[in-house]
């Protein structure tokens, strides 16, 4: 009898799972799960990363169209002033567009500003700079400080680690950093941007042809 029991409990015990069997269960389960989870968590930061990446491309692309088709059909009332100590606002550096219709405008009431002016300014993060496009509308009254109040602005390229413009005149055959139309026989006939940002190692260039009958306000 006692070696008939003793069969019996050890068939029960083959027939069911120790302990450890199961803690070992548990472990490989939960490595399946995290697997799993870390699996989908890498897609969804890829995913992010690349729609990040789209639409970093195509804000450069939608600046560079803006400009092109903006400086290719100036009509001739239209000045450019850039990398002046004193470019009307007083900011070196600054772009400032005077007359004729602004460019990069997006609803009607910036439409009819009076000039429009691109300008640097420091961002949230360190040594980020942002290029701020600002709608202008003339003082009645102009101070010697300035001439415009602001009417609107909107960021257009965040993150920057550095922007700039230059000209290109035809009559001396060499590129500007800065443009006077008071002080230039002639319009520049070329315009090139060039940018960087802090997260791309990429450095982003782009050549506008300034349209022929670009002429500076007489006086």
């Amino acid at each position: 009898m006692f070696i008939h029991r003793t069969a019996r409990s050890d068939c029960a015990r083959r027939g069911g799972f120790t302990l450890l069997e199961v803690i070992a269960a548990l472990a490989l389960i939960s490595l399946v799960i995290g697997g799993v989870y870390g699996v989908a968590d890498g897609a969804m930061k890829l995913s992010a990363s690349m729609n990040r990446a789209r639409t970093g491309e195509l804000r450069v692309s939608n600046f560079i169209h803006q400009w092109r088709d903006w400086l290719e059909a100036v009509p001739p009332t239209v000045s450019l002033n850039a990398g002046l100590e004193r470019v009307k606002r007083g900011a070196a550096g600054n772009l400032l567009v005077e007359g004729g219709p602004p460019p990069f405008a997006w609803c009607p009431a910036v439409r009819r500003a009076d000039a429009v002016e691109f300008a640097l300014v420091r961002g949230k993060e360190p040594k980020a700079l942002t290029l701020m496009v600002r709608h202008l509308k003339r003082l009645e009254k102009p101070t010697a400080l300035d001439e415009f109040e602001d009417l609107a602005e909107l960021p257009l390229l965040t993150g920057l680690r550095e922007f700039k413009t230059q000209f290109y005149d035809p009559a001396e055959k060499r590129w500007y950093g800065s443009w006077d139309a008071k002080k230039r026989a002639r319009p520049p006939l070329f315009m090139r941007v060039q940018f960087s940002f802090l997260t791309d190692p990429r450095e982003h260039e782009a050549t506008f042809w300034v349209a022929d009958d670009l002429v500076g306000p007489s006086g």
